[in-house]
């Protein structure tokens, strides 16, 4: 699973996030549709796949547990809209994006202990091992992530709404564009996006730079060669190094999985979504500032 709910502060907690923290609770986090434990896994910094939650073999999820449907939803999702059902889960489709610096300290005879995961996080009650959370409406999120994954996954479904501060376009639809290869200004703020390439990033200590696609001509030889490319800056000054851990390993992780998919002969692509400021003067590159306004994902989009 992508996601889970933190047994203490009741958020739901995703996995890519677990990438933040220096101690992570292996026992601290339930599943968000049944309450289950669930157990982290490949959060680690020296593992290049991405992070996930995980249960136990011989424990199953309830036999009404919206998160164990999901797979379900979003193959269905593909084909056909499911409104209805995105409508009541708190994740899979999300209202908007609410980003938040910071939250109280847990205090650990509070929280249960010493091993938590964040010394940033809510204090809340916690609930017994198994039991059913409340079902939930559609919920904001701290990160694009999971509004990204929601345009891709549910291509039928994007005239739903979606309140992104500072974004032209109130609907999945209108919210998101995508780079045209010939470069251009965007005067309207937008979720822009875009392939990511396989090749290599560059960064210093000021700044991380990812290289995406632009315009190419055919030369004399008859070969084809990047004349102008867009680009998207980085500015990590001054973020700590579990910021930066999580923009590298996400995006590291997106190429290989992108590299296996093309090994399988699936359509899948890795995109880079961003919310950024365009150069006016050098219209081909892109700055974004927050490590929460920036994802990579492994996906095939269409536009039904």
């Amino acid at each position: 699973m992508e996601s889970a709910r933190d047994k203490c502060t009741r958020e739901i907690v995703e996995a890519e996030d677990l990438w933040l923290l220096d101690n992570v609770d292996t026992e601290g986090y339930v599943c968000w549709g049944c309450g289950i434990t669930m157990h982290p896994a490949a959060w680690e910094k020296d593992k290049k796949v991405r992070a996930y939650f995980k249960k136990k073999r011989h424990i199953q999820h309830h036999h009404d547990c919206d998160a164990d449907a999901e797979t379900t939803v979003i193959r269905q999702g593909q084909q056909e809209s499911v409104r209805n059902i995105l409508e009541s889960a708190p994740g899979l489709m999300p209202s908007g994006l609410k980003l938040i610096e910071q939250r109280p300290v847990v205090e650990p005879d509070i929280a249960g202990g010493e091993n938590n995961s964040s010394s940033t996080r809510s204090v809340s009650s916690a609930s017994g091992e198994g039991s059913s959370p409340e079902r939930q409406s559609r919920r904001q999120v701290n990160a694009i992530r999971n509004i990204c994954r929601a345009f891709i996954r549910f291509p039928h479904d994007r005239v739903m709404s979606l309140n992104v501060p500072g974004i032209s376009g109130q609907i999945y639809m209108t919210a998101f564009k995508k780079l045209r290869s010939q470069i251009q200004s965007y005067p309207e703020p937008k979720i822009f996006y875009a392939p990511l390439l396989w090749n290599g990033f560059s960064e210093n200590d000021e700044k991380l730079i990812i290289p995406l696609s632009g315009e190419w001509e055919v030369d004399d030889s008859g070969k084809s060669k990047s004349t102008r490319s867009y680009q998207i800056h980085i500015e990590w000054i001054g973020w700590s190094k579990a910021k930066r851990t999580v923009v590298r390993k996400e995006l590291e992780a997106a190429r290989t999985e992108a590299i296996e998919a093309n090994g399988k002969g699936m359509k899948d692509k890795a995109w880079v979504f961003f919310i950024g400021k365009q150069d006016i003067k050098n219209p081909e590159i892109f700055y974004v500032s927050d490590y929460r306004l920036i994802c990579a994902i492994v996906g095939y989009i269409t536009y039904p």
